[in-house]
């Protein structure tokens, strides 16, 4: 007999003796038509192999539920038909794993005619369970004599996310023009894998340096260390930039953290980081072949530390159409001078410049002159000063001016605006106005924003107002805007009438709603009457991490009334468009694919002087979509639009429009030229062609030279005999950055102060690397120590300790040497003195207070590191004098005196014993009395 034929034998043998010692039970379990010859194909058997006085245990079909790591989930067990009728039943839980059974886990069922079919259990699902089902306890069914009844209980347990995202502690720290390694870490405190996609917004210029970035995978409990390579712009202001760093699974975005980048610059590199001067001369000739020639002149970038400057200035002859859209093309324009100097307390604005003071007190004022702009914590103050522009018609040039102060006063922010406003040409418009305004917090967290204002124009006067409700949260936004402004868009207001309302909100993760609606009325020196109204609605919902669809429902009204002259009366026109489509945007990386398409139609009044109204009305349909790549500062995209509608006599006219465009894009194995072009073709209503071919080049030369050509035929650009000529453009231009002139600023020099006395002594070296900071403004010591930092010199100067070798600190801020010291920890033993002839005094000196103070009164705290020692963690370099608080201890202690000083000199710990002596103890006895008192 082979070991295989024997282990069989014993098996049989096991399962014979455990169903003839309960022939009921094996015979339900088995079935009547069976003859208890063979179990059930469905129910798996599982026997002891080694001992036959075992009993078979038989797995029935297990129990769900489902719980949350650190919950308790109560779940009914149901007793198994083969015991309905058994005399007694045991029932034991046992739990599986780290899961909890609450309650006792031996159970008996005795038999009588109510006896429950099920069992309940508290099952307590452990905090670390992994998402998923989990075996979390057996229930085993017995009975005397009789099978092992088991039934698994299994948790399903649900997805918790939860990522934590954790820059390095240590600061980030970088220099203008080099890269930086920024690391973090992603903990996954969950119960899944995760796989998350780590995305950087950065400042604006900065770039990664990554090539290819994969995703991460991070298993539940566990770490993953990642770093970052980051290019800063040799341009890039000094102080604190900031970079967000989002982990996102698909488009959900699972955790986020800004990480602070402090960036210097050294003095060498102040001299090349001024701002960027660029001369250029363009060439071009218009749709007749005539040259036109543009001079232009542009400086751009830092000035110095904090001020930036934005200066423009053009010399040109009579340039034609062709021509200056040849000339944009290349990056030339034809404008009046114009500078701009900005900074974080301000803004001065020279040669053509504009603003908008409010609603009711000038929108949109736009000269040659002055704007000045100063904000400070608590207030803002805008001016302005100019000439209208000069219209060619009538050559007037107006004078315009005003002024606006806002104040911040706790909660509430009043404003106040004075302006004269005017200008010229064929329809001038003219305001005086004064005006009060004051912003509150209101209910739900909105704010209430109103304004008052009497407003004086051409024809008459009247008082304006205006309110608004406003709330803007992370996820929603609300608006809600009333205006009356007498005398409308002639008196620099959007119109005479407005209301308006916009309303987003994000519904969950994915969808998202949008919806506006706005009412004008206004009259002017042409229309006697101009009304507009409409809505839009978009619903949108994110589909795929990816793709975003939405739903876009609009409608537009437009009713103008004209002003009679002379004998005509006037006449009215307006449009009315209804429009209802969806759109599709998909970006997966550099790609994208938008598509939308629109059903609507267009309604067109018009009334002549003394006829009856026409009306047409005909059904607008288009559809466009764009697909392409875009890198940085470079794109590439195809372009088609179809647009049908339908003339009065039905007949369909169909336009389509194909194109393609690229900008920007850099040919590495050609030395970096740039190329760009657009090519489209416009089939139009009818019979009517078009087209447009373009194509430049930029090439690089040499010293900052490059050479620009650009050759474009158009069909809207034709010559006198009817012609599309070819229009050719060039331009060269020379770029170089001016030395940053640097502002009054504070040099000094960091050193190591040996003795501790606050000065720098012959022989005290300087601090190479050290970072200087000053408010915003950042500064590093170069090879000697010196270093030269901005900003306000009222304000005094400090070292980042970060920056220095462990265990040295600074001495604290000042406005010129800076000194640091080498810190060392220093203990003091306290040693409480028995009582003369009397055994040792108990006290606790948890709650002793010792202070060290230097020479210059500065004082460090010490901390009780055990029960009879203080510890100094860091004490720089000097002389310390101890005092002693005991005031707070239960017994009354003196330090036995003279006190030694401490003296630290950075080479080794310190150490000080020092004897606490207890109060003595003087016994007072009643002096004896000779006369006893009589009792009473």
């Amino acid at each position: 007999m082979t070991r295989e034929s024997v282990r069989v034998t014993r098996l049989s043998l096991v399962l014979v003796l455990a169903l003839a010692s309960a022939p009921a039970a094996a015979q339900q379990l088995l079935g009547p038509a069976s003859g208890g010859a063979l179990l059930p194909a469905s129910i798996p058997v599982v026997v002891a192999e080694t001992d036959s006085s075992k009993l078979a245990e038989i797995t029935l079909p297990s129990v769900t539920a489902s719980g949350a790591p650190r919950s308790y989930q109560v779940v009914s067990i149901p007793v198994p038909d083969a015991f309905a009728q058994a005399p007694d039943v045991q029932v034991e839980i046992i739990p599986r794993g780290e899961f909890v059974v609450l309650g006792p886990r031996t159970r008996s069922l005795v038999s009588s005619a109510g006896r429950k079919t099920h069992v309940g259990v508290t099952i307590g699902v452990p905090a670390g369970a992994l998402a998923g089902h989990l075996v979390a306890a057996e229930a085993r069914f017995t009975s005397s004599g009789s099978l092992t009844l088991i039934v698994l209980v299994e948790i399903d347990v649900s997805l918790v996310r939860q990522l934590t995202l954790r820059p390095a502690s240590t600061p980030v720290n970088g220099q203008a023009g080099s890269d930086i390694v920024l690391p973090f870490e992603i903990v996954n405190s969950g119960n899944a894998r995760e796989t998350v996609d780590a995305e950087l917004s950065l400042p604006s210029g900065w770039a990664s340096r990554e090539l290819r970035q994969s995703s991460i995978v991070i298993e539940p409990g566990t770490t993953a260390k990642r770093r970052a390579r980051i290019a800063i712009p040799a341009r890039s202001s000094t102080g604190s930039s900031f970079i967000r760093v989002d982990l996102r699974h698909q488009a959900e975005t699972l955790a986020t953290s800004t990480i602070t980048v402090e960036v210097f610059n050294t003095g060498s590199i102040g001299r090349h980081a001024g701002p960027q001067l660029v001369s250029a001369v363009a060439h071009a000739s218009d749709e007749n072949g005539r040259p036109n020639r543009l001079y232009s002149l542009t400086a751009s970038g830092a000035l110095f530390d904090s001020v930036r400057v934005d200066a423009r200035m053009s010399h040109a002859s009579s340039v034609g159409a062709a021509a200056n859209n040849a000339f944009a093309r290349m990056g030339s324009f034809n404008s009046s001078p114009s500078v701009v100097f900005s900074a974080p307390t301000g803004e001065l604005s020279l040669g053509n410049t504009g603003t908008s003071f409010s609603e009711l007190t000038g929108l949109y004022p736009y000269g040659e002159g002055a704007l000045l702009h100063l904000k400070k914590p608590g207030w803002d103050l805008l001016t302005l000063g100019a000439l209208s522009i000069q219209q060619a018609v009538s050559g007037k040039r107006q004078p315009m001016f005003g002024i606006r102060g806002e104040r911040q006063l706790g909660a509430i922010k009043l404003s106040s605006s004075l302006s004269h406003l005017a200008d010229g040409g064929l329809a001038p418009r003219r305001l005086d106005a004064v005006g009060i305004g004051a912003a509150v917090p209101s209910f739900f967290g909105s704010t209430l924003k109103a304004e008052i204002a009497e407003r004086r124009f051409d024809g008459g006067r009247g008082l304006g107002w205006s309110s608004e409700m406003v709330r803007i949260n992370p996820n929603s936004s609300e608006q809600l805007r009333v205006t009356h402004a007498p005398g409308g868009s002639d008196a620099f207001a959007r119109a005479t009438n407005e209301i308006v309302a916009n309303v987003s909100e994000r519904l969950s993760s994915r969808a998202h709603v949008s919806a506006s609606a706005w009412r004008t009325t206004d009259a002017t020196s042409v229309f006697s009457g101009l009304a507009s109204s409409g809505f839009s609605l978009r619903p949108q919902y994110t589909l795929l991490p990816a793709a975003t669809l939405a739903l876009e429902a609009r409608s537009y009204l437009y009713d103008a009334t004209s002003r009679a002259a002379g004998t005509n009366p006037g006449s009215t026109f307006g449009t009315r468009e209804n429009q209802l489509g969806v759109i599709l945007s998909t970006r997966v990386r550099q790609f994208h694919v938008n598509s939308s398409a629109f059903l609507g139609n267009v309604m067109r009044t018009v009334t002549p002087a003394g006829q009856p109204v026409l009306r047409d009305r005909a059904p607008r349909n288009y559809w466009t979509t764009s697909a392409g790549w875009s890198g940085v500062g470079s794109a590439i995209e195809l372009q088609t639009r179809v647009e049908q509608t339908r003339d009065r006599g039905g007949f369909v006219n169909q336009q389509n429009v194909y194109g393609i465009r690229g900008e920007q894009v850099v040919l590495p194995w050609l030395g970096g030229i740039r190329m760009e072009g657009d090519l489209q073709r416009v089939h139009g209503f009818g019979s009517e062609k078009s087209a447009l071919m373009r194509a430049g080049v930029v090439v690089p030369v040499s010293n900052g030279f490059a050479i620009k050509f650009d050759a474009e035929r158009n069909s809207i650009f034709r010559n006198t005999s009817g012609r599309t000529p070819w229009i050719f453009g060039a331009r060269i231009e020379h770029a170089f950055t001016l030395p940053m002139i640097r502002t009054p600023g504070t040099t000094g020099y960091v050193y190591q102060d040996m003795n501790g006395n606050q000065r720098r002594d012959r022989g005290e070296p300087g601090v190479s690397g050290a970072i200087v900071r000053r408010g915003s403004e950042t500064s590093v010591a170069d090879e000697v120590g010196k270093y030269r930092i901005g900003g306000d010199g009222r304000l005094p100067a400090s070292v980042d300790e970060t920056s220095l070798p462990e265990g040295w600190t600074g001495n604290g801020a000042s406005r010129g040497d800076l000194g640091v010291t080498l810190s060392t920890s220093a203990e003091v033993e306290l040693v409480v003195a028995p009582r003369s002839g009397i055994a040792a005094v108990d006290v606790d000196l948890g709650k002793a207070h010792i202070v060290a103070r230097d020479a210059a009164g500065r004082e460090w705290a010490a901390r009780m590191a055990s029960p009879s020692t203080a510890t100094f963690d860091a004490l720089p370099v000097g002389t310390y004098t101890l005092d002693f608080d005991l005031s707070e201890l239960s017994e009354p202690l003196v330090p036995r005196g003279p006190i030694p000083p401490l003296v630290v000199d950075g080479k080794e710990s310190k150490s000080l014993n020092i004897t606490l002596d207890p109060r003595p103890i003087r016994m007072w006895q009643p002096p004896k009395s000779t006369t006893i008192p009589a009792a009473k």
